[in-house]
This record gives structure tokens, C-alpha cells and sequence, in this order.
């Protein structure tokens, strides 16, 4: 099992971290090839994990009276794209320019997979660089 499905594993689990403690001192765990012995060395190896965007809450303004105000929970979108962006899982998959696929060399027959492949990607671009 490795690292990130026992660290997983323990902290979905709602175990105390005494509990976590005990699971973590057995012979047998101790046994297995994980990088954290405690409950406290797991606990902070989890604090240096990135945090994601912070929630942010907005009242929202009713034009009519309403027993209780009503609460919006949202992320900042930019900090949502940014962090994306940020994943090393993503380096190398995300097209950032418009692309046109053909079947053959002779560009005959046009292929359409993703929307950066659109006429309306190359139509955004050429509107976005026209203003």
C-alpha cells in the first residue's frame, strides 16, 4: 500500500489520532514501507500538503425580507484556474492555442476532438488579438 492510500486510508477513517497512534505502533504496520510512524509525523506531513483555494461567503441582498439572510460559499475563479494550472499532472495536456487535426496530409477531411480543435477557438483568437 503506499503512502498517499494509507495516509488516505487513516484520515477518511475519523480514528482518533490516538487511535491512528496504535494502528501506526503495531508490528505489522511498522512492517510496511511508509514514510510516517505517528500520528503527529502524519498529521503534519499533511499540513505541508498545498491548500486550495479559500472559500469566501457573500450575503446576498433580497429585494423582499427574508427570515434568514441568505449565505453564497464560493472560490475566487482565478484562484481555482490558477491552481489547475499549477498541477504537474497538467503540464503538457492543456492546449493553450487553437489547433486544426486532419486525416491526411493532403487536409481534406477535417477532425474535431476537443474545442481548442473548433472553428470557434480560432475565432475567439482572432477576435481576442483584433481588439
Amino acid at each position: 500500500m503506499e503512502d498517499w492510500q494509507m495516509a488516505n486510508f487513516l484520515m477518511m477513517s475519523r480514528l482518533s489520532m490516538r487511535a491512528i497512534g496504535n494502528f501506526l505502533s503495531l508490528g505489522l504496520t511498522k512492517k510496511m514501507p511508509i514514510s510516517f510512524q505517528t500520528a503527529v509525523d502524519l498529521r503534519s506531513r499533511i499540513k505541508l500538503l498545498p491548500s486550495g483555494p479559500a472559500w469566501k461567503c457573500r450575503i446576498v441582498d433580497m429585494s423582499h425580507p427574508m427570515k434568514q439572510p441568505i449565505h453564497l460559499y464560493f472560490h475566487d475563479s482565478l484562484d481555482c484556474i490558477e491552481q489547475l494550472f499549477n498541477r504537474s499532472r497538467f503540464a503538457g495536456v492543456i492546449d493553450f492555442s487553437p489547433y486544426q487535426l486532419y486525416t491526411t496530409s493532403e487536409r481534406i477531411m477535417r477532425v474535431y476532438t476537443e474545442w481548442m480543435s473548433s472553428d470557434g477557438a480560432w475565432e475567439l483568437q482572432v477576435e481576442w488579438f483584433n481588439c
